[in-house]
């Protein structure tokens, strides 16, 4: 097919021939058509490898084309910088500008899917699931990580390295005719597509009309987290992950003020400058200290224990009752399970702040030698 819009007449692409129809918006309509093909490709091998657990969901089908939703979703975020300086760069003045801006930033959008996407096997073998908040909090550590990736992770460290050369090699080779793209649209005709370019991105964005745009629990189809995952991309995953992280509200904001000696003398503690030093004073002293054992069951609800109305599938759970404290009167506070394993362990109550629980075995490469974190 020949174009005019790519400087000289010359055979392209069919990639290029459909963007030849978008104009100055060209380089968007290849990253969009790229990045779903790319994110569709992956997200069936890693179906394919996770083939038991994804065909016991029995939810292939929406597995996929939920998936091509939040492809949309992340490839529209990625546009919508590009698009919104579009009425201004894109004109037949700053159209150079234009070109070399878009080249870059599809180029290294491109590339940064691949990445991700190259990261993706290895974080699911270590934490089974994709890329997520855990990726974004070790980024902070970065001399940390990259020593725990060399010792323990070369295989996957230098796949990841190569997947990114090989992807912006390519991607420059993709995107080379539009490095020799003259502007052809006068800028009345890019101001008046603009506003439905406009529009369109942002409904991909937001995905659906109702008053909340779509986010990673509307995609939580399935009981199986790993699976639910797939469902999504590593980008959106990581940026959604980084997101929240920027927007989490402190927890000491939650509550009000008190003068700490007014907190003490209500709570009956004792005021200590380290808090590992205060002295607990038994109300009962005994001869021989008694042991503390901590049955900490997740998921196990009062439905499976006979004595609580449940089923009576927990007979030694039974007989251990009457041997310790029973509590019978213990209810949820709306938020996850990991909050009742910090409150066991640890003795606090639950709190509105992020989790700091770690899956064992996760933290012992970054030098913890606990059974869990806390």
């Amino acid at each position: 097919m020949q174009s005019s819009y790519f400087g000289k007449p010359r055979s392209t692409s069919k990639l290029w021939a459909i963007g030849h129809w978008f104009g100055p918006y060209a380089p968007l309509i290849v990253m969009f058509i790229s990045g779903l093909v790319l994110l569709s490709l992956t997200r069936l091998s890693l179906v394919a490898w996770k083939w038991e657990r994804v065909q016991a969901t029995g939810e292939l089908c929406q597995i996929l084309l939920q998936g091509v939703r939040v492809d949309i979703i992340q490839l529209g975020l990625l546009a919508i910088i590009p698009v919104l300086l579009s009425p201004i760069l894109a004109t037949r003045k700053l159209f150079k500008v234009w070109r070399g801006f878009t080249y870059w930033w599809v180029l290294l959008s491109l590339v940064l899917l691949v990445f991700l996407e190259a990261a993706t096997p290895g974080f699911i073998l270590e934490y089974d699931v994709r890329p997520n908040r855990i990726f974004v909090e070790y980024l902070k550590y970065p001399h940390e990580v990259f020593g725990m990736l060399w010792q323990g992770f070369k295989t996957e460290l230098v796949f990841g390295l190569v997947m990114t050369l090989v992807a912006f090699a390519a991607v420059a080779k993709l995107l080379k005719p539009w490095r020799q793209a003259e502007a052809k649209w006068a800028s009345p005709a890019v101001w008046l597509v603009w506003p439905l370019i406009l529009v369109l991105t942002v409904l991909g964005i937001r995905s659906t009309l109702t008053h909340r745009p779509a986010n990673p629990a509307l995609f939580a189809i399935t009981q199986d987290s790993m699976v639910n995952s797939l469902i999504l991309n590593s980008t959106y995953s990581v940026f959604y992950a980084a997101y929240s992280l920027q927007h989490e509200a402190k927890s000491s904001a939650i509550y009000g003020k008190m003068p700490r000696e007014k907190i003490f003398a209500l709570t009956g503690a004792q005021a200590a400058d380290i808090p590992t030093l205060t002295t607990l004073v038994p109300s009962v002293k005994r001869d021989k200290p008694l042991n503390l054992v901590i049955l900490l069951q997740e998921s196990l609800g009062a439905g499976f224990v006979e004595s609580l109305g449940g089923k009576p599938v927990t007979p030694n759970l039974e007989k251990l009752k009457a041997d310790g404290i029973w509590f019978t009167h213990l209810y949820a506070t709306g938020t996850r399970s990991v909050r009742g394993i910090e409150a066991v362990v640890t003795g606090f109550q639950p709190t509105p702040s992020d989790s700091t629980v770690k899956l064992d075995l996760s933290q012992k490469k970054l030098f913890y030698f606990s059974l869990f974190v806390v």
